[in-house]
């Protein structure tokens, strides 16, 4: 079975190494397929690899069609010890991409090289968690940052509290959106020239630092119940393991909220469940570094409030303050979701969410370097087109291809108005080796002259 995967695997690396003419997000599921070197041996392995052909067509009437295509290779190592609490691992590969036609900036049409993704040291306790080195990243459930820091990741619980400590350094060599895994206008149709761009060159020129801490209202009502260890462990893997998989995947805040979202309640239990606070999140953070890069010290705070819902319903509230020289601003959001699942083991997501902002100074642009939101699989909206709303229904069929279909929708309601619809089809085959995904989407917007269409598959290989 393995010598077929090697087979398909270096097809997939062939196809790619000479036909690359544009960049998909960085997805991966490699973290999902490591593998023992040998019994008793505390090294992992893993081998990942991916191409996304496709076809979009020209918002221009000067224009043609242009035809998509890219494609990667990654590896891993994984050693394990003291009694595996203790993990040295490193991930690299293979990049091959170049932009659409659509791209005039002649730096940004294309890119080939070899680049590490993560090289760390973690340490997993019962009540406390850390990262050092290269690693991606979050903070809690808020959207200030989703990315890959040469730093510090750290996770305490204390009590009713945890807290999420993040610092570290960002320059485009290892950037999530920088330029080993991907470039941040994915398909090459508009540059904004905002400040999304503005990623440091060299180690500290783009810094980052802060911290979340979430308070537990029902801890000791959880404590008397004989809550263990392992609460800690699975409650809070998304905010620092970047265990959640359909965020991590899509980059496309798609799914929102925390565990609740993936209950497993009847309609009958959830239907009598009172509305309920289940998480406080209090967060400092700051960007800084030289003046090139950031002029002006950039400093957030905010709160955030979880609640759980009748019927199996979620609902997340809150705002961050953003503090900078003449572009002070305030972000609030709310997001909602229920995951339904059925008799016949299939299960069923929706979920929403409107992201606004109220001025302080006038025309002030909210602008983390590194929350990497990517709102639409085409247009990847980020925090400067705020406000903006969106919505998802996905199901998934039972059975072992895990097939699944999903309807996206992202809007804009200022400025260029954008609108993108995507419509997208997935399974799994090989024993879930390889994953194959059907996208298609359509786009409307002001930025551009005409509405266009795009068709793309996605594979995936990792053994």
């Amino acid at each position: 079975m393995k010598t077929r995967f090697l087979l398909i695997f270096a097809g997939i690396i062939l196809i790619n190494i000479n036909s690359a003419s544009a960049q998909m997000d960085c997805r991966s599921m490699l973290g999902a397929h490591l593998t023992p070197f040998k019994k008793d041996v505390p090294i992992l392995w893993g081998v990942e690899g991916t191409m996304a052909p496709g076809i979009m067509t020209s918002p221009y009437d000067s224009l043609g069609n242009t035809k998509l295509n890219g494609g990667m290779l990654l590896a891993a190592l994984d050693f394990g010890f003291g009694k595996n609490k203790n993990h040295i691992y490193l991930e690299g590969g293979f990049k091959n991409w170049q932009n659409s036609e659509f791209v005039n900036d002649e730096e940004e049409k294309s890119s080939r090289h070899l680049g590490i993704r993560q090289a760390f040291y973690s340490y997993t306790g019962e009540t406390f968690k850390l990262k050092v080195g290269l690693h991606e990243t979050r903070m809690g459930d808020f959207f200030l940052i989703d990315e890959r820091v040469l730093g510090v990741s750290l996770d305490k619980e204390i009590g009713a509290f945890t807290v999420n400590a993040r610092i570290g350094t960002v320059n485009k060599s290892f950037a999530r959106m920088g330029k080993f895994c991907a470039n941040r206008h994915l398909y090459g149709l508009i540059n904004n020239g905002n400040y999304t761009e503005n990623i440091g060159k060299k180690v500290g020129e783009t810094n980052l630092a802060g911290f979340v801490i979430n308070w537990d209202p029902h801890y000791k009502k959880q404590e008397v119940s004989n809550t263990n260890e392992d609460e800690f462990s699975e409650n809070n893997e998304d905010e620092f393991s970047n265990n959640n998989d359909e965020f991590h995947e899509n980059h496309d805040f798609n799914e929102f909220g925390s565990s609740d979202e993936f209950s497993d309640e009847n309609e009958t239990s959830t239907a009598k469940q009172k509305v309920s606070l289940t998480n406080i999140s209090l967060i400092f953070y700051d960007e800084f570094g030289t003046e090139e890069y950031i002029p002006d010290n950039k400093f957030y705070t905010g709160t955030l409030f979880d609640f759980n819902l009748p019927f199996g319903f979620f609902i997340q509230t809150g705002g961050i303050y953003q503090n900078m020289l003449h572009q002070n601003t305030f972000v609030y959001i709310a997001k909602f979701g229920k995951s339904r699942t059925w008799d016949n083991a299939s299960l069923t997501k929706i979920s929403g969410a409107y992201i606004g902002k109220v001025d302080i100074d006038n025309n002030a642009t909210f602008q983390p370097l590194f929350s990497n939101l990517f709102i639409g699989e085409i247009m990847r909206m980020d925090a400067a087109q705020f406000p903006l709303w969106q919505a998802m229904i996905k199901h998934r069929f039972p059975g072992k291809r895990k097939f699944h279909i999903a309807a996206k929708f992202v809007g804009q309601i200022e400025d260029a108005e954008t609108n993108e619809q995507d419509l997208e089809l997935g399974l799994m085959a090989f024993k879930n080796h390889l994953k194959v995904t059907f996208i298609g989407s359509h786009v409307q917007t002001l930025a551009l002259p005409n509405d266009f269409m795009m068709f793309r598959v996605e594979m995936r290989l990792a053994f």
